[in-house]
C-alpha cells in the first residue's frame, strides 16, 4: 500500500513538474515571438477597447496591389496619435478622426492622406507648411463611439480649427451591439465599447471569452496567432464574414437589407456623429468616405453626415473608385481596399481642393 501511495505521489509530482515546464516554455516562446514580431501598433485600453500605442515608432515593409514594395514608418506622440507638422500651435490646426484608413500603418506619417492634405492646402492657400498642423486620432477598426471618446480626450490637449472625420460604411455595423455580434471579427466586438439603447450607457460584451480577449489580445503574440486562425476558420465555415448559416443568409439579408444598413444602426450612427460635432461646435467640420466598393446604399452616410452637422465630401472616394475601375492598382494596398502611399497622396490632395473650394480655412 505504501508503495502504491508513493508511486501516485511521484506521478502527481511529475505531472505538475511537466505542466510547469510546458507553461514556462509557452511563456518563453510567446516572449520570443513578441520580441521578434511585435504584436503591432495597438494596445488594450479600458475606455476605448484598444488604441495606438503612445510614443511608438513602428517599421513595416508594404506591397501595393500591383506588387511595388515600399517602406512604412508609423510614429505616435505622447497621446497615442499620429501627427504631421512642426508647430502644434500653428494657426491652422486640423483634427482628423478615423479608422484603419487613418490609423493603420499602410503608409508613413508623412505619406498618409492627412499629410498630403496639409501639403496641398498649404500650396493652394500660399501658406508656409509650418502654418498647418495635423493630429490624427484613429485606430484600425474604430467605430463612431470610439472616435467620439477619443476626440473628447484629445480636446483636453489640442484645440482644432478644422475637424475632418474619415468615415467608412462599415461604421454603421461597428456601432451596433446587436449587429456586430454576427461578425467573425471577434477581436473587435469582444473589445469594443457600445452605446446602449438609452443613448447614455456604455456597454461591453460579457463572458469568459470576451474577458480573455481583453486580457490577452495585444499582449500575447501566441494569442494573436490563435485569434487569426479562429477568424479564418469561422470565415471558411460560414462562407464569409457573417456567422450565419448559408441556408439562412438570403433570408437574413432580405430582412435587414444589409448588415451595415440596419435602420437602428443608421440612427445610432447619426446620433454619435452629432455628439462628435457638438464636441467641436465652433469649427468647420467635414466628413468623407473611404473608397469601398459602391452599392445602392453607400450614399446613406451623406444624409447622415448632413443631419449630424458635417459637410459631406464625396470626391476623394469617387476618384479612387474610378481609378480602381481603370485598374490603377498601385494606388491600393494588397487587400485592394486600403490605400498605398500613392493612393493616400491622391486622396489627401483631392480632399484639400474640396476644402479650399468650400472656404473652410481660417
Amino acid at each position: 500500500m505504501q508503495k502504491t501511495n508513493a508511486s501516485r505521489r511521484v506521478k502527481i509530482a511529475a505531472f505538475a513538474f511537466s505542466a510547469a515546464l510546458f507553461g514556462a516554455a509557452l511563456v518563453g516562446l510567446d516572449m520570443a515571438i513578441s520580441a521578434l514580431a511585435p504584436t503591432g501598433v495597438n494596445e488594450t485600453d479600458p475606455k476605448l477597447g484598444w488604441r495606438l500605442k503612445r510614443n511608438v515608432t513602428y517599421h513595416r515593409g508594404k506591397t501595393t496591389f500591383s506588387g511595388r514594395k515600399f517602406d512604412v514608418t508609423l510614429t505616435t506622440d505622447e497621446y497615442g496619435t499620429r501627427t504631421f507638422g512642426t508647430n502644434r500651435n500653428a494657426p491652422v490646426r486640423i483634427l482628423v478622426l478615423g479608422d484603419s484608413y487613418t490609423g493603420e500603418p499602410y503608409a508613413s506619417n508623412d505619406q498618409m492622406w492627412f499629410a498630403a492634405f496639409a501639403r496641398r492646402l498649404a500650396a493652394l492657400t500660399g501658406r508656409p507648411l509650418d502654418d498647418i498642423y495635423v493630429v490624427a486620432a484613429a485606430s484600425g477598426g474604430y467605430g463612431t463611439l470610439q472616435s467620439l471618446l477619443l476626440s473628447q480626450e484629445v480636446k483636453e490637449a489640442y484645440t482644432p480649427t478644422l475637424l475632418v472625420h474619415q468615415f467608412c460604411d462599415n461604421d454603421f455595423g461597428n456601432n451596433s451591439f446587436e449587429m456586430e455580434q454576427k461578425s467573425v471579427v471577434l477581436n473587435q466586438w469582444m473589445l469594443r465599447p457600445y452605446l446602449a439603447k438609452d443613448r447614455e450607457t456604455i456597454v461591453w460584451r460579457e463572458g469568459a471569452l470576451a474577458r480573455l480577449y481583453r486580457a490577452m489580445l495585444y499582449r500575447s503574440a501566441l494569442f494573436g496567432v490563435f485569434d487569426r486562425a479562429l477568424q479564418v476558420s469561422l470565415s471558411n465555415s460560414y462562407g464569409g464574414f457573417l456567422m450565419i448559416p448559408k441556408n439562412d443568409m438570403d433570408t437574413y439579408l432580405k430582412t435587414v437589407r444589409a448588415v451595415t444598413y440596419d435602420p437602428d444602426a443608421i440612427d445610432l450612427t447619426r446620433f454619435l456623429l452629432g455628439k462628435i460635432r457638438n464636441t467641436f461646435p465652433s469649427v468647420p467640420a467635414v466628413l468623407f468616405d473611404c473608397p469601398i466598393e459602391p452599392s445602392s446604399l453607400n450614399r446613406i452616410w451623406v444624409d447622415v453626415a448632413k443631419d449630424a452637422g458635417f459637410i459631406p465630401i464625396t470626391a476623394p472616394s469617387d476618384a479612387l473608385l474610378e481609378a480602381k475601375n481603370r485598374q490603377e492598382f498601385d494606388l491600393f494596398a494588397t487587400d485592394g481596399a486600403h490605400l498605398s502611399d500613392t493612393g493616400n497622396e491622391l486622396m489627401g490632395g483631392i480632399l484639400a481642393e474640396q476644402v479650399k473650394a468650400l472656404g473652410l480655412l481660417p
